[in-house]
């Protein structure tokens, strides 16, 4: 009876702490922008309170399990109790975002989070100490499983049934039903073995400093990993819940597996399955924007089953007896911690671009390596097949490299995401690129007697119609959110008024310094930087002709910016007759059921623009306009339209703050 409540308790409570996490991150997306950083730095902290919630574990462990059970119970009542009266929002809108989402969360879930993940540590101590048993592993893998639920639920059951105010009545329920099962846990206890239960053992005792150093690389290393191959996915995909699932069940799932029993990992295999992923990896972190959506999953996941088979595979291997069992926690907690720490804060000061995802493949195959040269009874094949592989691969890495990077102007990483100005010269091309992870945002030529139709934007694209038929009516007052590198001022004359907000600073310098468009235009432009939603509520006085909806982080479109309630206020910025223009060119993601939704429930006219594009001499884009202005709409040429002026097939997608989702939208 006791190892069913246990077991059922460690399930419950892996199931609540992997639910709650994409929950809270996805609500802290349109308060920072939609960026896939926002996940990232919600790893670390995450993984900070699981550090904690092992520390805490394992010292008091060392107390007598009256004591112990008596404490957990206590302090995991009053912290339900606090999150139940924490009703009161805080905005840390002028701090490091980092910072800003780790206080965020730890204000908000803090306390209960570390207690939580302290219990599956917890509950197989009280058994060792009860019952005089060995460690049971593989009660970590059930714990793993309750993870791996609650992760693969919440994308494709939670997230599209239920909105997040629904989401998080449902957890907290959960967490009801937890504290009811502590409760039970401790009646058992003090009823069967009050005698036990007071005389903890001397293997309780375990000191922290008597872990190995090499807990805490292998942690460290998946981690890593974890987070890195998750910002490659966003990179080019939107970040949500599902893509941060993925990645995340990948890491549960190899934990899972090796822990269950020690010969599921074998060291050769593995090292010879690496050699695919290191090449692999290389070849994604280059070309990985030219696969489809489906495509780019199957390969960054299969790199990280690797990855992670090795680093877990290694941890199993050398864990401890029963002396050290909490100390092993501790230290695979603390390699955790600090694995997303390097990858969210410390690769963006060393890195211009997200080469710590290259850079963790190369530490892993080293250590590969090491081992199997370590090894003196080793089959000599794996080692001349390591040797041959590193060779090549880093001759490949070398090569790459340098012709990737031989036309950068300047770069720049921030939390918002990375940039590259490139000057590109060949026999069909010669300009200069704004370039935000691996999507270009904009374009200038550098031979004067170039035309703009031969660059980014340009006079066949959706806006550049638009603007050109509603310029005949007067002069515009014209509000873009995005800004990328100015192109939209190239469209705007004399008398006109154009206001950019544009969220990443690190865009208007790039814009600001190297190209022409911003200083060149004729209309008074005026830049504002922040949130394109948040200035606009701010923002009361300043009415619109035309509102343009053109912010993009890579190849990823924010969804709070296309919500019910961001249209609504859009509507409320602009006059009567206002237009509001609407970029939704996407290799992975089909907006355009959102918009006809919005169109229905404002009674606005829908039109979409297409143009396919001339190869790269011209690119193609998709643009979509809502309004009711109608001797605009009268103006419109049916040919420009992509394909009429109505379109019925679409199944529509309601998107509200509280309830949107972008799966059934993904192009695979």
């Amino acid at each position: 009876m006791y190892k069913l409540l246990s077991i059922t308790t460690i399930f419950i409570s892996a199931f609540l702490l992997f639910q709650i996490q994409p929950l809270l991150s996805k609500q802290l997306l349109p308060h920072f922008g939609g960026g896939a950083s926002v996940w990232s730095a919600s790893l670390v902290f995450y993984q900070t309170m699981l550090l904690l919630g092992y520390f805490y574990a394992h010292y008091i462990s060392r107390y007598t399990i009256t004591l112990q059970v008596v404490t957990h119970l206590f302090l995991v009542i009053i912290a339900t109790l606090v999150i139940y009266l924490q009703n009161e929002i805080f905005h840390f809108t002028d701090w490091p975002p980092t910072l800003a989402v780790f206080v965020h969360l730890l204000r908000e879930i803090g306390p209960i989070f570390m207690l939580l993940s302290a219990t599956s540590v917890l509950l197989q101590r009280w058994y060792i100490q009860a019952f005089a048993r060995h460690v049971p592993y593989h009660w970590y893998s059930i714990s793993n499983l309750g993870s791996l639920m609650a992760l693969m639920s919440y994308p494709f059951i939670f997230e599209l049934l239920f909105s997040l105010e629904q989401q998080k009545s449902y957890w907290l329920f959960g967490l009801l039903c937890y504290c009811a099962l502590l409760l039970l846990i401790m009646a058992f206890l003090l009823k069967k073995d009050l005698k036990v239960a007071r005389k903890p053992q001397l293997a309780n005792r375990a000191k922290l400093s008597q872990g190995k150093s090499i807990w805490i690389i292998l942690s460290a290393l998946s981690t890593a990993m974890l987070v890195s191959t998750t910002h490659m996915i966003s990179t080019n995909i939107p970040p949500m819940p599902l893509l941060w699932s993925l990645p995340l069940v990948i890491y549960l799932l190899t934990f899972s597996y090796t822990f269950a029993n020690k010969v599921n990992y074998q060291r050769y295999v593995w090292a010879y399955t690496f050699v695919f992923a290191v090449f692999a990896g290389l070849l994604m972190f280059y070309f990985g924007s030219q696969f489809s959506a489906l495509a780019q999953l199957i390969m960054y996941c299969a790199i990280l089953l690797t990855a992670c088979m090795v680093c877990h595979g290694e941890l199993r291997s050398t864990a401890p007896d029963n002396a050290q069992l909490t100390t092993f926690y501790f230290y695979i907690a603390l390699g955790g911690v600090l694995g997303s720490l390097s990858s969210t804060m410390i690769a963006p000061l060393l890195f211009v671009q997200l080469d710590e995802y290259l850079l963790g493949l190369a530490v892993i195959f080293s250590f590969i390596c090491y081992c199997q040269f370590k090894t003196q009874t080793g089959n000599k094949h794996i080692k001349y097949t390591l040797v041959a592989t590193a060779v090549v691969w880093l001759s490949c890495y070398c090569f790459l490299a340098v012709n990737f990077n031989q036309y950068n102007v300047a770069t720049s990483r921030n939390f918002y995401g990375y940039l590259t100005v490139k000057d590109i010269h060949t026999n069909t091309i010669k300009e200069r690129r704004l370039i935000d992870g691996t999507t270009i945002h904009g374009a200038e030529p550098l031979d004067n007697n170039q035309f703009l139709g031969q660059s980014y934007y340009h006079q066949h694209t959706g806006v550049a119609k638009s603007l050109t038929i509603l310029k005949q009516q007067g002069a515009l007052n014209i509000g873009v959110i995005g800004l990328g590198a100015g192109v939209l001022a190239k469209f705007v004359g004399q008398g006109d008024r154009l206001h950019f907000f544009e969220l990443n600073p690190a865009v208007h310098d790039m814009a600001k310094n190297y190209f022409s468009y911003l200083n060149s235009s004729k209309a008074n432009v005026r830049v504002t930087i922040g949130d394109g939603r948040i200035a606009l509520q701010k923002n009361h006085q300043e009415t619109f002709d035309v509102l343009i909806i053109d912010a993009f982080s890579s190849d990823v479109i924010p969804a709070h910016l296309l919500t019910r309630e961001a249209m609504s206020l859009y509507w409320q910025r602009l006059n009567e007759n206002g237009v509001l223009i609407v970029h939704i060119s996407n290799n992975h993601i089909d907006l355009l059921p959102v918009l006809q939704a919005h169109s229905q429930h404002f009674d606005k006219t829908l039109i979409k623009y297409s143009y396919q594009g001339r190869g790269l001499k011209s690119l193609g884009s998709d643009w979509v306009v809502l309004t009711s202005n109608h001797t605009f709409l009268n103006d419109v040429s049916i040919s420009d339209l992509s394909p009429i002026k109505h379109y019925g097939n679409y199944q529509l997608a309601e998107w509200t703050d509280q309830k949107n989702s972008l799966l059934p939208l993904l192009k695979f």
